[in-house]
């Protein structure tokens, strides 16, 4: 990954502070001098809910997927979650790491310890969904 801050790769400028302040806005000005690798499970959900610098945050959570599937700031598998959902134009780029990684989240989930069945049931469901997802484009 780059050692560039989003800023330098992207060339934003930043939201200006005249007045006032959204707590997006103040969001976007910090990621801006961040790294690719300092942006946090966080980060990388609200970049892909916000459709923003979709590629870099895509990279960034297979990076983190690969260490922990089951990765959340809220909740366990919130990344996986948020990224099922993320813009279909770059996810596809990233099925070929992507596919193993969730075939081994759900062997992994099946055995792990949930606060809720609940939760293992939801987990499970959209790891299916993404891996069928993959199948299909794969065909």
């Amino acid at each position: 990954m780059s050692k560039q801050k989003l800023k330098e790769i992207y060339e934003f400028d930043y939201v200006p502070e005249d007045g006032d302040i959204y707590p997006l806005h103040e969001w976007f000005n910090t990621i801006l001098e961040k790294t690719e690798d300092e942006l946090t499970i966080a980060d990388v959900c609200r970049m892909l809910r916000q459709r923003m610098c979709s590629k870099c945050a895509m990279e960034r959570a297979v990076e983190i997927l690969r260490k922990d599937p089951f990765a959340g700031e809220i909740y366990d598998g919130q990344l996986m979650s948020t990224l099922y959902g993320a813009k279909e134009k770059y996810l596809c780029l990233f099925y070929g790491e992507l596919r193993p990684i969730i075939v081994d989240a759900e062997l992994k989930a099946i055995g792990r310890t949930w606060q809720s069945e609940d939760e293992k049931k939801e987990y499970l469901k959209i790891a299916a969904a993404f891996r069928q997802k993959i199948d299909e484009a794969s065909n």
